[in-house]
């Protein structure tokens, strides 16, 4: 079937809209990988939902002009990359395209005008995820798109190259029937120079004699790879960074952003955009002054480092115990507190005294799943005047801001942070005033 390509949708397939020839179904959307707006391409139905249907890409009859050969041997293979075969510049218009059309499709009228702020396009990862298999057959890389099957890589080419010499080193352990078969996956780490690495494995219950075979292993691969300082071990099918089963040698590194020096351990929730980090922070904090701030979900300080050099109180909340470790020292010397607290508890704690003592910026950068009904229900309460919302998801993003501006406040500056390209992701920085 002869399709045309109108545009990019959030996930980074193409949309188009089934022809005449598709008869019962001519009209509806289809969703096509790999494709580019303005291509003709030839497609087959692979799946009809409720409304639109999944197609692939048999073959590309008119080629976009900014259609491009991908650097990686595994693209479309690998559920990494979306968008490897798009010029940059549209990969970041595509990008800004979808982040304002969710937040109009959610209701919101009069938005500012996008900005974007870019970093590298390859080679900027400072931190992947692996799957880590010992059987049926060895095997180090990713999972297959839309699979659970593990793709063995040996390099990536978003990843900073020392993360793929890791792959390799754990790869070629792997053949020689050296990695612990409790392993099931590894996040490796490298700081902002590449001079030190650091660990975070997944992995199945230790026994004592199983304990004793993982330090034996990442003796072995220290080695070989003299830039690895440490490793910390989570259960596997848990959220890694919870307490740890084993930790092994020093699993923090430091990290040095924007001209400061944060500690960060193995399983702390970190930007894993190297090249765009020193830009990211200003972005968020700069210009922004005051008597007190709130950093909510604040991960290992990132942004609270920042704020405390222009705020005279800093408060910083964070849920995860490995995370919350690394905030408390990484705030010593500065006007600071760290709170071990989900941020909902934080907050139905602190709404009732905040009219006394009323934060003039709230910094908001949760997961995916966004901030909630109630959180937004508790920032109207508190009322700050000014509210930095940091977000890695445009749905959850329009969601949430749709019910802050319901309760009174105006979105004042929006921008596209293109933290992930090569791939659909995107973060984005709202901020928003009464």
């Amino acid at each position: 079937m002869k399709l045309t390509i109108d545009k990019l949708i959030y996930g980074g397939q193409g949309l188009a809209t089934l022809p005449a020839e598709a008869g019962e179904r001519a009209g509806m959307r289809a969703f096509v990988p790999f494709t580019l707006p303005g291509e003709v391409v030839e497609a087959e139905i692979a799946a009809v939902h409720r409304g639109y249907c999944d197609a692939q890409l048999t073959r590309v009859l008119e080629a976009s002009p900014a259609r491009v050969a991908a650097p990686c041997p595994w693209f479309g293979s690998c559920g990494g990359c979306q968008l490897q075969h798009a010029e940059y510049a549209l990969q970041v218009e595509s990008k800004r395209g979808v982040l304002g059309e969710a937040l109009r499709r959610a209701g919101l009228r009069d938005l500012p005008e996008i900005a974007t702020l870019t970093g590298a396009p390859f080679g900027y990862r400072n931190r992947v995820r692996v799957v880590l298999q010992t059987r049926p057959h060895a095997a180090v890389g990713y999972r297959r798109a839309k699979s659970h099957e593990v793709l063995a890589i040996d390099a990536c080419a978003i990843a900073h190259p020392r993360i793929s010499g890791c792959m390799q080193q754990l790869a070629a352990m792997a053949q020689a029937g050296k990695l612990p078969p409790e392993l099931r996956e590894a996040e490796i780490f490298v700081n902002h120079d590449a001079s030190a690495m650091i660990l975070a494995l997944q992995a199945d219950p230790l026994p004592g004699k199983a304990r004793l075979a993982f330090e034996t292993f990442l003796a072995s691969l220290a080695d070989a790879l003299p830039a690895l300082q440490g490793a910390m071990v989570f259960p596997a099918g848990e959220n890694i960074g919870r307490e740890p089963m084993l930790q092994w040698g020093r699993p923090e590194l430091r990290y040095r952003v924007d001209g400061r020096e944060l500690r960060v351990s193995a399983g702390s929730f970190f930007q894993v955009n190297g090249t765009l980090l020193d830009a990211f922070v200003r972005a968020v904090t700069e210009g922004r002054s005051g008597a007190l701030a709130w950093d909510l979900y604040a991960g290992v300080g990132l942004f609270s480092v920042a704020l405390a050099e222009n705020f005279a109180r800093v408060e910083a909340v964070e849920g995860s115990p490995v995370a919350f470790a690394d905030l408390r020292t990484n705030l010593q010397g500065h006007t600071a507190r760290a709170h071990h607290a989900a941020t909902l508890n934080f907050l139905r704690t602190h709404a009732r005294n905040a009219a006394r003592r009323r934060p003039d910026l709230i910094l908001l950068d949760p997961p995916r799943a966004g901030l909630g009904g109630e959180v937004c229900r508790l920032l109207a309460q508190i009322g700050p005047p000014s509210i930095v919302y940091v977000s890695c998801d445009p749905a959850t993003l329009a969601r949430d801001l749709k019910a802050l501006i319901q309760s009174g406040y105006r979105i004042q500056t929006l921008q596209l942070v293109d933290m992930f390209p090569q791939t659909s992701h995107m973060e984005a920085i709202a901020t928003l005033t009464q």
